[in-house]
């Protein structure tokens, strides 16, 4: 288990690393006008916190109208229960709207949660990732919410 997970964070640092080009394909329209470029899309956790360490919802443009996102919780040492939900959002043109709402994911007695999928979406439009998460430890509850950057799906 421990292995999985540290695979898992390898795998999200390298992609991470991959140029801006890999993100958005140049080939295709938008269907609106770009999101406006936020200075700090993701939101930062409660400093304060004692067992959420950490957590973030990502997104890859996988061609023809598929998209993979996917979600993780990181606590600061095995707790109660580490939960995280991921969220697609569109944006209108206007704001961001939900397309797609994971399930609440929990793992019991550990330091971390992980939910992934893949989600057919109308191409020309923005979208980003909305995730949510979640530590308890006796009856300390942490949470928070993290936006992902956006992309142009084609």
């Amino acid at each position: 288990m421990k292995k999985a997970k540290l695979l898992t964070v390898v795998m999200v640092c390298l992609v991470l690393l991959l140029p801006g080009q890999v993100w958005a394909s140049p080939l295709g329209q938008a269907v609106i006008s770009a999101p406006p470029i936020v200075i700090s899309p993701m939101t930062v956790f409660d400093p304060s916190f004692k067992y959420l360490d950490s957590g973030s919802g990502h997104l890859s443009n996988m061609g023809n109208g598929k998209v993979d996102i996917w979600g993780e919780t990181f606590a600061t040492h095995d707790v109660d229960s580490v939960k995280v939900q991921i969220t697609l959002q569109r944006w209108t043109g206007s704001s961001w709207v939900d397309v797609y709402s994971g399930p609440l994911v929990i793992y019991y007695y550990d330091n971390y949660a992980y939910d992934s999928t893949y989600v057919t979406v109308p191409t020309g439009y923005y979208y980003r990732v909305k995730s949510y998460h979640e530590v308890t430890y006796g009856t300390t509850v942490e949470f928070g919410t993290r936006y992902s950057g956006y992309l142009l799906v084609n």
